[in-house]
């Protein structure tokens, strides 16, 4: 059954339970219906079948016993009423009957449940997270759990787990995900030694196919299968969770898996219900309560170091944390501080072994914005990375930001990592899984790259520009534009609506268009849209008596709105380009008449023959592909420009100068030729 199909039908439970119970009760009945029939099909397919006067009751029973055994969903808050409508006539057990007996033997079935079914509450308040709002403690969990594809928790597992166990000698297949060949060491190391821990284990998928793969190890090794399921719980798999549901969805699951072995042992998976419901994972286990017994044990899970780390960690923003999240995030990891998860991956370091491996599904983010160049470079100079996978835009639908997946191991430098770059390819999770199977399989494929981190310090900021030539890396090696020529944004207004207007909006006497006047509307450069070489000459600001009202201009609080900054920098010619781009970057000419503001962001060459060169270099497509690597987002701040590199220009450049100001005439008078210019005259067609 397609993911698309069970999230509505889960939806659609959801809205029903909801209309007569309180969302908890609404749950905990519909989740325990769905375990019960993981956990014994026949057993409630044949209670729906044949009506009885006590239903509700029959079924509370059966989670009293069901509970015995598998704990988890059946036990937390057991003494909740069981919904009425669950075993109505048409009600939620029939129609969880009439789905495919098969999904049930499926082993994250319950944390797809429990996704979909919460997924009406986490869209409610993505859309306060838009807004950027800030969220409640209680909320966080609901927002930043996302369910990860089995397909990239398999892609994670055996780059991890499978690449470790067939490094030390242990005979395992490789993965059909695994990147690399792997020549194998000796078995130095007792599989009870072997952790794996997912410190943001949501409903438990990761451990569910980790603990396949410790199966199957154990069974290369001679174990009866009842004997490698107690192992794998007591001494191999463990799991954390801010979430006491999915928490408790992830404790059914692993039992349900373990008890087709015949094993019932109790996970090694805790939530921080009552322990820290804010930073979870991210505390020190140090700090933690040893006298109560579940406290204590999670404070020695934290304070552990592991093996394997896999985890697909909570994607938040620093502007949507609540004070008390906000201030334990730079009180201890200011470095990693722009989103929650690369706090995750700066913890999930410190929790690593020596040489141990580590595998992250994550936001694409840290791999190029400036604030995650602490971040890059921890990595690069603690651990080697391996693999990454660079899934095009839109391709995850459950997230909100464009994802890569990848692992790393501790300790270790790496010549080359392996990356996959999926960017160009427009599809869904399935149709990416294609085609990561297809780079692996051919050797000459055409979007598989290999390259190092040494290459990627090359760069400033250091980002993981991955799909770069040895040529243009060599380019970062020479001066960049912000060391040859100044880079500035200029004036914010605090309100443009009050201080903007387009020139043919106010009385040309009142207009200054030759810097040599004196009045109260001066020309303005504000970005614009996507124009090469001239252009986007719309805009004039208030800058009467030398902008008095806006460096004046404060809120109700005697605050000041406005920001006048780059004044020196006005009136002076310029190469210049919009703030927000269409992706693609395009560079303008702009003379001594000009002012410019935040979306207008300006270069100030010293002389004619500097500002034309760069006018015509900015323009290039060598250009534009450098500015991608440093910031491939639609936001081209100064800093990201200030950083492009800048080759030597030779002596003789009369050919290039002549042939940019070819291209500047020819759009000057493209731009002349509509009534939106100034210096209109007249129509090309008259």
């Amino acid at each position: 059954m397609e993911n698309s199909q069970l999230k509505k039908f889960a939806a659609r439970q959801r809205e029903l339970l909801l209309a007569d119970n309180d969302e908890e009760t609404a749950y905990f009945g519909f989740m325990r219906l769905c375990a019960a029939f993981a956990a014994d099909y026949d057993s409630i397919a044949d209670m729906v079948s044949k009506p009885s006067e006590r239903p509700c009751a029959l079924f509370k029973e059966k989670c009293r016993q069901l509970a015995a055994r598998y704990g988890g969903i059946f036990s937390l808050h057991a003494e909740l009423p069981v919904p009425p409508q669950l075993f109505a006539e048409g009600g939620t057990a029939g129609a969880l009957r009439g789905l495919p007996r098969e999904i049930w033997s499926e082993p994250d079935i319950l944390g797809r449940m429990h996704q979909y079914f919460n997924e009406p509450y986490r869209s409610e308040i993505s859309v306060g997270l838009k807004r950027s709002k800030r969220l409640d403690s209680d909320k966080i969990a609901a927002a930043t759990q996302l369910f990860t594809p089995r397909w990239v928790v398999k892609y994670m597992v055996q780059n991890t787990l499978g690449r470790y166990l067939r490094e030390h000698g242990f005979k395992l297949d490789k993965g059909e995900l695994e990147f690399a060949e792997i020549k194998a060491g000796t078995q130095d190391i007792a599989p009870e030694e072997i952790t794996f821990i997912d410190p943001c284990m949501g409903s438990g998928n990761v451990l569910l196919y980790a603990f396949d793969m410790f199966m199957e190890f154990y069974r290369s090794l001679g174990f009866s299968d009842h004997i490698a399921a107690e192992k794998i719980l007591r001494h191999n798999l463990y799991g954390l969770e801010l979430d006491e549901r999915a928490c408790a969805a992830a404790e059914t699951a692993l039992r349900l898996k373990a008890a087709k072995y015949g094993a019932f042992v109790k996970p090694q998976v805790y939530d921080f219900s009552g322990v820290n419901e804010v930073a979870g994972s991210l505390i020190n286990g140090s700090e933690l309560d040893a006298a109560e017994p579940r406290t204590a044990k999670i404070g020695q899970l934290l304070e552990k170091k592991y093996t394997i780390i896999v985890t697909n960690p909570p994607y938040l923003g620093k502007a949507a944390m609540n004070t008390e999240l906000s201030g334990f995030v730079l009180e201890r990891f200011a470095d990693y501080s722009a989103d929650l998860f690369s706090v995750f991956v700066a913890r999930c370091l410190d929790m690593a072994d020596d040489n141990g491996y580590l595998g992250f599904l994550t936001p694409t983010t840290w791999l190029f914005l400036q604030s995650y160049e602490k971040l890059r470079r921890r990595i690069y100079s603690e651990c080697g990375l391996q693999t990454l996978i660079h899934f095009e835009y839109s391709a995850f639908e459950d997230a909100t930001v464009p994802l890569c997946a990848f692992t790393i191991q501790r300790g270790q430098e790496t010549e080359k990592g392996v990356y996959i770059r999926l960017t160009d390819f427009k599809g869904d999770m399935d149709y990416q899984r294609q085609k990561v199977r297809e780079a692996l399989a051919d050797k000459n494929c055409s979007y598989l790259y290999k390259a190092s981190a040494a290459d990627f310090c090359r760069i400033p900021s250091a980002p993981v520009a991955y799909w770069l030539g040895e040529a243009m890396f060599r380019a970062f090696d020479g001066a960049t534009l912000g060391e040859l020529v100044p880079v500035r944004e200029g004036v914010i207004t605090g309100d443009n609506d009050r201080f903007l207007r387009r020139w043919y909006e106010v009385a040309a006497d009142k207009t200054v268009f030759s810097v040599s006047y004196k009045r109260k509307w001066y020309l303005l450069n504000k970005g614009g849209d996507y124009r090469k070489w001239y252009g986007n000459r719309e805009f004039v600001i208030n800058w009467e008596n030398d902008g008095a009202e806006i460096k004046s201009f404060r809120d109700e609080k005697g605050k000041l709105r406005s920001r006048p900054q780059g004044l020196a920098y006005n009136f002076r010619p310029s190469v210049s380009w919009s703030q927000i781009t269409s992706g693609a970057l395009s560079v303008r000419y702009f003379d001594e008449n000009f002012m410019f503001n935040v979306a207008g962001t300006s270069a100030f060459p010293q002389d004619e023959r500097l500002l034309t060169l760069l006018l015509g270099l900015l323009n290039s497509k060598a250009a534009e592909a450098f500015a991608r690597v440093l910031n491939p987002t639609m936001n081209m701040n100064p800093g990201d420009l200030a950083r492009l590199p800048v080759p030597e220009f030779p002596q003789d450049t009369e050919e290039y100068e002549l042939l940019i100001k070819e291209n500047t005439d020819i759009c000057r008078e493209d731009w002349d030729s509509f009534e939106t210019s100034y210096d209109f005259r007249r129509h090309p067609l008259i």
